[in-house]
């Protein structure tokens, strides 16, 4: 039986999961794409724990469970601010991790996890389906309105992020979604957030589906560029934390976490 636990760090809701009857290996940070929270890793999470890997799942502002911020910042907030936040997070919690922390982005939080990787001391960083990093090009033409958040409809959600969801499972996800910061998505899709992958130091594993149908930057090219082995899983779509058929995946970051990021 999992337990499941609330950090509250400055205002961002962090939900911990662990399995009190496995002897702890290491504890990973879980920081989600646009317009998700915490929940975006719940099918991931007990995964993890029962493997002895306690993973934190993480709101940002202005997500499930976290602090709101005003109007007018919220749609300013760039990928770099979201990243300032990540590390305060792992400052925060740094008394209770032990050693240093594995780091897991999905999506837009892959690449905040790659900026966060440039400066904080991890064990290793694991990418699922990211956004890579500016020097491999812009990933849109055309940017979204500075003045209203972004949303998505029912349609754009699944044909865009899934291979495999059901309807009630597409309406529990339209239920969560939140509106997302404009800036954000332009940023880090002109090109304009660059990484200085020397500057990582970690072990790094790249997962993405073998056919993504959103822009985001091929997972062989973001491998390549960060000197990682690429991981390419069949049958999922964009978004498989939150596909049953994406339940693989997490064994096979279990399995190279005990390989990779072990003393």
């Amino acid at each position: 039986m999992l337990e499941w636990s609330d950090h509250d760090v400055d205002g961002l809701l962090v939900r911990e999961a662990r399995d009190p009857t496995v002897e702890e290996r290491g504890r990973i940070l879980l920081v989600p794409g646009i317009m998700r929270g915490w929940w975006a890793f719940e099918r991931w999470m007990p995964v993890f724990a029962e493997a002895g890997w306690t993973p934190l799942a993480m709101s940002l502002p202005n997500h499930t469970g976290s602090r709101s911020l005003p109007e007018a910042e919220f749609l300013a907030c760039t990928p770099e601010d979201y990243a300032a936040e990540v590390r305060n997070v792992l400052t925060k919690l740094a008394p209770s991790m032990g050693r240093a922390p594995v780091l897991l982005g999905h999506s837009m939080g892959g690449l905040v996890a790659q900026l966060v990787a440039q400066s904080y001391p991890l064990r290793a960083l694991v990418l699922v389906s990211t956004v890579g990093p500016g020097q491999l090009g812009p990933m849109r033409s055309t940017a979204y309105p500075k003045d209203r958040p972004v949303t998505v409809d029912r349609e754009q959600a699944r044909e865009g992020w899934f291979r495999h969801i059901s309807e009630e499972d597409l309406d529990v996800l339209m239920d969560r979604l939140t509106p997302e910061s404009p800036t954000v998505i332009n940023h880090y899709s002109n090109g304009s957030v660059a990484v200085d992958t020397e500057a990582i130091r970690c072990p790094v594993l790249v997962v993405g589906p073998e056919n993504d149908r959103t822009p985001v930057h091929d997972t062989r090219t973001v491998a390549e560029l960060l000197g990682a082995t690429p991981v390419l899983v069949p049958n999922v779509g964009h978004d498989m934390p939150l596909e049953h058929q994406g339940l693989p995946a997490a064994s096979t970051i279990v399995a190279w976490l005990d390989a990779d990021a072990m003393p």
